[in-house]
């Protein structure tokens, strides 16, 4: 097969993959990625992955690029995918099997990703097959393990966040790691910033130095469990959403004080989108008819879906209107109660009074009018 003409190429890997294009369709030996993807792996035109870069055919390469297509359908790539990856990374097709992606692949598979994580791993981040193996993906991966302890837990943040195999670790993770250390986080804290927001530890030095400061100025201790979460949610944030957020919440009628105190509370709630601090926060005021202290004092609320807060109201009203709700100043610690709380302490519980009361919390009937307060 010394001499093989690209049309011929092209038309064995269409026969292969799809059977359904005529050869007159097939692409020159000089086309698009797009081009190729479309006869090869059934890409359409209209896919948002098609980048349109060039790629040039050569037929001294045409056996590497079938045994690349095949190293990948051999390894549980289905052809989507094949396509998803080539038409991000065109030089892929110019890697070598036996030297350069076997080992990888390999690599990845000791680590963790087998079956269909494997290629959703590559895919999630194609860069991953065009670094080196023994100088970059490596050293991140017994970085990262040395922090993580344990090859499931380095799994699962890779998982959660590729990039921690292709980033910079030495110049950027560690020093970072290094910021938390020489504050007093606890390791075990460290590593569970890693686990649940890698992207964290993956700010420029300076930038997470700031942010680090930032946290510690609110009172927040290095050593409590809630540091990481309060440095996950505001490394998140770049200064000027940051500034936002709290606009929006001034606008409603709260203090930077408030909005601080309960951010050292529930640092998540500033996470929420500021069109959702909008929307609950006109559910609170206009039809729960709570005050703002009462409604920044429970900060959860921001986090809650707005239909459930509805949905709580309508069997607060119900039973209001039965005087079943002696109370009415738990009505906020009721609108954020875990689920099963809720639903024995507020439905199942006065089910023998008002039997349509679960229908109502389904949103089935609706409630009677009245004004929980």
């Amino acid at each position: 097969m010394s001499k093989i003409s690209s049309s011929f190429f092209l038309h064995f890997i269409h026969k292969r993959f799809l059977n359904t294009i005529s050869t007159s369709t097939l692409p020159s030996p000089s086309v698009s990625t797009i081009q190729f993807l479309q006869n090869s792996c059934a890409l359409s035109s209209g896919s948002p992955t098609s980048t349109g870069r060039k790629l040039q055919f050569d037929e001294k390469h045409l056996q590497q690029y079938e045994a690349i297509i095949g190293f990948f359908k051999s390894h549980g790539f289905e052809n989507s995918q094949i396509a998803k990856l080539v038409s991000r990374k065109p030089q892929i097709l110019h890697c070598k099997v036996p030297n350069n992606l076997k080992p990888k692949v390999e690599f990845l598979q000791e680590i963790g990703f087998i079956g269909p994580l494997l290629p959703k791993l590559i895919i999630t981040n194609p860069s991953i097959l065009l670094c080196s193996l023994d100088s970059h993906l490596k050293p991140s991966f017994c970085l990262i393990k040395e922090m993580l302890e344990s090859d499931e837990q380095v799994t699962a943040a890779i998982c959660r966040s590729s990039w921690l195999l292709t980033f910079d670790s030495k110049g950027i993770i560690k020093p970072n790691c290094d910021v938390l250390v020489s504050e007093g986080v606890p390791s075990r804290n460290i590593a569970k910033l890693i686990q649940v927001q890698p992207r964290a530890v993956m700010q420029k030095v300076d930038r997470f130095i700031q942010v680090v400061q930032t946290v510690k100025e609110l009172g927040i201790e290095p050593k409590a469990r809630l540091f990481i979460h309060a440095l996950r949610v505001r490394s998140s944030l770049s200064d000027s959403n940051w500034k936002k957020k709290i606009n929006v919440l001034k606008s409603l009628g709260l203090s930077e004080k408030e909005i601080l105190t309960a951010f050292k509370k529930e640092p998540k709630y500033l996470a929420c989108s500021e069109e959702k601090i909008r929307d609950v926060a006109d559910f609170c005021f206009n039809t729960a008819k709570l005050d703002p202290e009462t409604v920044i004092s429970y900060p959860t609320i921001f986090m809650s879906a707005l239909d459930k807060l509805r949905q709580r109201y309508k069997v607060l009203e119900a039973l209001k209107v039965k005087s079943l709700l002696k109370n009415v100043k738990i009505l906020p610690r009721a609108l954020v109660r875990a689920e099963r709380d809720f639903m024995e302490m507020y439905v199942v519980k006065h089910l023998d009074k008002i039997p349509n009361l679960m229908d109502i919390y389904r949103g089935n009937v609706a409630a009677e009018t009245k004004s929980v307060l």
